[in-house]
């Protein structure tokens, strides 16, 4: 009951106080609350960010990913020769039944920008995909017009394809259907378009192409007419959890180094170690934000040092009369620092719920522009703004209250 009593005595003092100096309090608040709404706003954003991209990725099958591309042999250069040097055909058919835990796969090349002529003389640059028929379910492409081409007609180099919104808009116009039954010369080759892609709103990783202007053509229409296609070809394996990747890399790594007699022109990358990774560097960028963020928190430390400093200055006489009434230093120092926390508290408080507001507005404001947005407050953001905010308090309150503990009482009263 007592502690309670000084508490309130301390609380009515701070607040006698602050109210006596207006202006160089609501300074001082001002500067803590920018501090605690930087911390709150930048690393809830950064956060958001963060975890848009890991959604995006995460549905594409995110850890559960295996990627086996073609590379330089380093081990075996010798007998480089001895190998074909990229992923053939026969690779795709001794592991199309061979690999166990196998929730989607597939064949696919990303050959990067090329020029797109369609039959009415426009032309557009894009990206070019050859792939089999599961290209479009592995990565979640919808066909919004048309269809997609078959087994039958990419075991049989069909020229077919489908564009993607983007470039059918630069090619063909904002009319309904009207990009369907033409046709576009792609690396040589004349396609007839059976569909039209949806549009797709991710920010994550690209894996060789754009999401909305490129054109998808079946992997066995280009691949015996273009080297190209041979040498960038990969295989995307999907397991049916993460911890299957470890058997089906060791089975693919049997049978690839067996097919291609031991040399390693070949390389398996496993999306679980990756995300880790992602995740590691996630973290390192959300403290990063953090400790920005909070070096103006520090800014107003500075300032509610300073204006205890003057507080006590002005205040000297006021603590030599408490000390002669018999007012011990340790009650003159808890005063002082009490009102360097009560002020920083104020601070913390407003910066919070200014960084909070601002948070969700700015969230609501991103997701309207980009709808795959992930919105999200950082807790742990709070919890850390509201932290250093009182340890900025105590810090910085601690010197000034301890030069008025140890005012002599005769000295402070003639002063």
């Amino acid at each position: 009951m007592r502690d309670l009593l000084l508490a309130a005595s301390y609380l009515r003092m701070a607040v006698k106080v602050l109210r006596a100096h207006k202006l160089r309090s609501l300074l001082t608040v001002v500067s803590i609350t920018i501090g605690a709404l930087s911390i709150v706003l930048m690393t809830s954003l950064a956060d958001s960010g963060l975890q848009t991209i890991a959604k995006d990725i995460e549905d594409l099958g995110g850890a559960r990913l295996l990627l086996l591309t073609p590379k330089q042999p380093e081990c075996m250069k010798a007998k480089a020769a001895m190998a074909p040097g990229y992923l053939d055909k026969a690779d795709q058919l001794a592991l199309a039944d061979a690999l166990p835990h196998v929730a989607e796969k597939t064949w696919y090349a990303g050959l990067e920008w090329k020029e797109v002529l369609a039959e009415n003389g426009k032309s557009e640059n894009a990206y070019v995909v050859a792939g089999d028929t599961g290209f479009l379910p592995a990565f979640r492409f919808e066909v919004g017009k048309g269809r997609a081409f078959t087994d039958e007609e990419n075991h049989s180099r069909a020229n077919v394809c489908l564009v993607g919104p983007k470039l059918a808009q630069a090619l063909f116009g904002d009319d309904d259907q009207v990009s369907l039954g033409k046709r576009i010369n792609v690396m040589g080759t004349r396609c007839l378009i059976i569909g039209e892609l949806k549009k797709m709103d991710r920010v994550g990783m690209s894996f060789g192409f754009s999401w909305d202007n490129l054109v998808v053509l079946p992997l066995e229409t280009l691949r015996e007419s273009d080297v190209a296609v041979k040498a960038e070809t990969i295989l995307v394996v999907k397991t049916d959890r993460v911890e299957s990747n470890d058997i089906v890399k060791r089975v693919a790594n049997a049978i690839l180094v067996n097919r291609h007699n031991g040399v390693d022109d070949f390389e398996i990358w496993d999306f679980s170690g990756i995300m880790q990774q992602f995740e590691m560097i996630f973290l390192i960028l959300k403290l990063i934000v953090g400790f920005v963020a909070s070096i103006s928190l520090l800014v107003g430390g500075v300032g509610v040092m300073n204006m205890m400093f003057v507080s006590v200055s002005e205040r000297t006489k006021e603590i030599g009369i408490r000390k002669a009434l018999g007012a011990s230093p340790t009650a003159i120092q808890a005063q002082f620092l009490f009102e360097a926390m009560f002020l920083s508290s104020i601070g913390v408080f407003l910066g919070i719920t200014l960084g909070v507001v601002f948070t969700v507005a700015a969230n609501i404001l991103v997701k309207h522009l980009q709808p795959v947005w992930v919105g999200t407050v950082s807790v742990p953001a709070v919890i850390i703004a509201l932290l250093v905010s009182l340890s900025v308090g105590i810090g910085f309150g601690f010197v000034p209250a301890k030069r008025a503990a140890k005012l002599d009482a005769v000295d402070a009263m003639r002063r």
